[in-house]
Formats: C-alpha cells, structure tokens, sequence
C-alpha cells in the first residue's frame, strides 16, 4: 500500500507540472526533485522482476493512469546488455535504482551524407550510478543509446509522457543513416500496480 500512495503522490506532481508547463524540457526539469523521491521507495520493482533476461533487456510496466498521461517503467538489465540508438518522441526521465550504465547522446546532423539527408553525431557519453537521473525530451536531447557496462545486473526506473510499451519510436542505424520503426512492449500487459 504505502508504494501505492507513493505512485499516487508522483501522480499528482506529474499533472500539476502538466497543466502549465510550457515544454518538454520545462516537464522534464520541473518533475526530477518529485521523481529522486520517487526513486527513493523501496522495491519499487518487486524482487520476481528483478532476474535478468539472457537475451536483452527486460522492459515491465509498473504503473499508468487511464488516460495514459504518463507511464513509470522499470528496466532490467543484465550484464553487457545495451539498447540500440532510439529515440522516444515524448519527455522521459531515466533513474538509476540499482547498478549503474551508460548512456550515449547523439544528434541529428542534417544535410550530411545518409540515406536520409542527416548523420548522427555523438554529443556526449555520461555514465550514471544509483540516484542520477538522466532524461530525454523531443527534438533536442531524444537520441541514445544505453548499455550496461558493468559484470553486475542494472536496473532503471523510466517516467514517460505516455504508455512507452505503445509508442512508435525509431531506431537508427549508424553503419547505414538508415532508422526503422520500433515498438518496444511491456514484458506484462497489466500494470504490476494498478
């Protein structure tokens, strides 16, 4: 119950700073301080979702209001373990609860060489521990990539501005300037707290 009021709090913050932000990048700032203390709730991901996938990374959704405003996603990932360069088309904030990784920020480069008029270049590469937060906002700062560097498990907890597991997004193929379309589902179909 008590994670359940935790939620229900975030809630709350989240359609405040919705109602008058302006943009993706004033969401993103104003929601950190209520997301760290979000952060801060113990098993937020329940244990029975914790166990690395062999194969990639594991994506389960935690919690989503009806209107599906916003989503809180949980990231499992297992050692070596990485997302391709993808981009999300809505606000996000990513935070470390367990392990660490590292995310590479790339930017559009139009009217280079590629397939579709533009290169991608790589603007910075942050490593993030347990309690960063980093973050993700469309046109300026929504390209990345992440990997878990580390021989231990990593676990991130992801805020979105809609149900992510229903979201079209794209990947981009660096070796090619190519991008595909991409829909990443939820490993559950039903909140794990609704």
């Amino acid at each position: 119950m008590a994670i359940r009021n935790q939620l229900i709090k975030f809630e709350d913050s989240v359609r405040k700073i919705l109602k008058d932000a302006i943009t993706e990048k004033e969401i993103v700032e104003r929601l950190k301080p209520h997301f760290q203390t979000l952060l801060q709730t113990k098993d937020l991901l329940p244990a029975e979702y914790k166990k690395p996938s062999s194969d990639k990374y594991s994506q389960f959704l935690l919690y989503k209001p009806e209107d599906e405003v916003f989503s809180i996603v949980g990231f499992v990932w297992g050692p070596g373990q990485t997302a391709p360069i993808h981009d999300h088309l809505v606000w996000g904030l990513v935070g470390i609860y367990e392990g660490a990784i590292e995310e590479t920020r790339y930017r559009k480069v139009p009217g280079a060489t590629g397939e579709q008029g533009y290169t991608l270049e790589i603007i910075d590469v942050v490593h993030v521990n347990r309690n960063d937060i980093s973050f993700v906002y469309p046109p300026n700062a929504d390209i990345h990539s992440v990997r878990n560097p580390s021989e231990q498990p990593a676990i991130t907890i992801h805020v979105y501005g809609t149900d992510i597991g229903k979201q079209q997004r794209h990947i981009y193929h660096q070796d090619t300037h190519a991008t595909s379309d991409v829909i990443t589902v939820h490993k559950n179909s039903s909140p794990i707290y609704s």
